[in-house]
């Protein structure tokens, strides 16, 4: 069995049935995906930092859901999902030390000023 063969399979056997995965209509789902994804933005506006922007994106593919009801579009979604939210993991350790240094430096450059008025 090739790929393209097992994909068809996979298409024809099962559908992801929506009700179950969201409790909820379409247009709710897509008002609380909107009021996270701008809250995110916001948030990135302000603090700059990338993990905000990555986990905006995971929220808003979590609207493929509702394109169709194919197992494998149900499971395509779900690994870029879960790769999206390991990006956005290390993300927020690769950034880290960036803005520890930075604040280092500046505790440093407030010691160094503070030594020279003595």
């Amino acid at each position: 069995m090739n790929i393209q063969d097992m994909l068809i399979t996979m298409e024809q056997e099962a559908e992801a049935v929506q009700p179950s995965l969201f409790p909820f209509t379409l247009g709710m789902h897509m008002t609380f995906v909107s009021i996270a994804v701008i809250f995110f933005i916001y948030r990135y506006y302000v603090q700059k930092r990338p993990y905000q922007v990555i986990i905006a994106s995971a929220i808003f593919v979590s609207l493929g859901f509702w394109l169709s009801e194919s197992k494998t579009v149900y499971y395509g979604i779900g690994i870029l999902q879960v790769l999206l939210l390991i990006a956005a993991l290390i993300s927020t350790f690769v950034c880290k030390p960036a803005e520890a240094a930075a604040d280092a430096k500046a505790d440093t450059e407030a010691k160094e000023d503070n030594s020279g008025e003595e």
